[in-house]
């Protein structure tokens, strides 16, 4: 059995438990982080083929899988705010995907605000380029299991119902700070993926139960669009944003964020990975890298 395979058999009981995911990378040295610049569809093509190719990742016929999108969508805002993933970037994946043959792309978030406030974001202008996308704004309880996490706070919690159902799970972040973690990149997004979020906030040491999250949801890839990043008063600005035209993307969630974090003055500060709560508490969880000496970063181009 693979590790494709096993997640897929593991996630389909719909107990998230505790995994270290350090073990995963034990047979290589360092995690590697790729940087592209560019956007669209060449750059998502590029990462790929950096990544070894989509077919590492599905291994059946590309016309008969199913991929899911978790961008951050949190916000019904314009993308030049810096709060929410640009949908120049989403358009890139999907075009990517399509022209590989995919046929079924669900992109899914539970946002902030309600549904009818999504009816005009700019990402609305992208899905009807494509008619194998579907947006699914998870803002209803019934689209959610009760699944056991067993982490160190975070015991047990209500997942998204798609994610054991899918043949590629794609963790789309966008670059910003955030008021109460600090930076809100790849492991902040999965918070997206589930259906009470308060008990982290009034409940829980936020910090620790984000960590413990990013134990029990794994996505296959992550990338974090970096087009445009937020620098201070997130997560909802509006606030300092700078354009930076470039993706992050890696297999180790823990390392893209460690990349990403100390590549920008995030809150007006210089940051390591380990001086962000819940990136230094995923890495005690086994999570994945956090030190720079033992990330590889490999710039590409298109």
């Amino acid at each position: 059995m693979n590790r494709r395979q096993f997640l897929k058999r593991y996630a389909a009981t719909l107990a998230l438990n505790f995994f270290p995911f350090n073990l995963l990378f034990a047979a290589t040295s360092k995690s590697v982080v790729w940087e592209v610049l560019g956007t669209g569809e060449d750059s998502i093509n590029t990462l790929f083929s950096s990544m070894g190719g989509i077919e590492k990742f599905i291994i059946r016929d590309l016309s008969k899988t199913s991929v899911l999108i978790k961008p951050n969508l949190c916000l019904p805002h314009n993308a030049r705010m810096g709060t929410i993933t640009s949908p120049e970037v989403v358009d890139g994946l999907c075009r990517f995907l399509v022209g590989m043959g995919v046929k079924k792309i669900i992109i899914a978030d539970h946002t902030l605000q309600s549904s009818k406030d999504f009816r005009s974001i700019e990402l609305m202008e992208v899905l009807v380029r494509y008619p194998e996308v579907n947006l699914i704004l998870a803002n209803e309880q019934g689209l959610y299991n009760q699944a056991e996490v067993n982490g160190k706070v975070l015991k047990t919690t209500e997942a998204l119902k798609l994610l054991p159902q899918v043949d590629l799970f794609i963790n789309m972040a966008t670059a910003k700070h955030h008021s109460a973690t600090k930076v809100s990149l790849a492991i902040k997004n999965l918070m997206g993926l589930i259906w009470n979020r308060t008990e982290f906030h009034t409940q829980l040491d936020l910090n620790l139960a984000i960590a413990d999250l990013a134990l029990a949801i794994r996505p296959d890839i992550n990338i974090i669009d970096a087009s445009r990043v937020l620098l201070n008063r997130g997560p909802t600005g509006p606030g300092p944003v700078i354009n930076e035209n470039r993706l992050f993307a890696s297999l180790d969630i823990l390392a893209l964020d460690a990349v990403v974090t100390s590549r920008y003055k995030f809150g007006n500060k210089t940051l390591s990975a380990r001086d962000v709560p819940h990136l230094l508490a995923a890495y005690q969880n086994g999570v994945g890298e956090i030190d720079a000496q033992n990330i590889q970063v490999k710039t590409i181009s298109t």
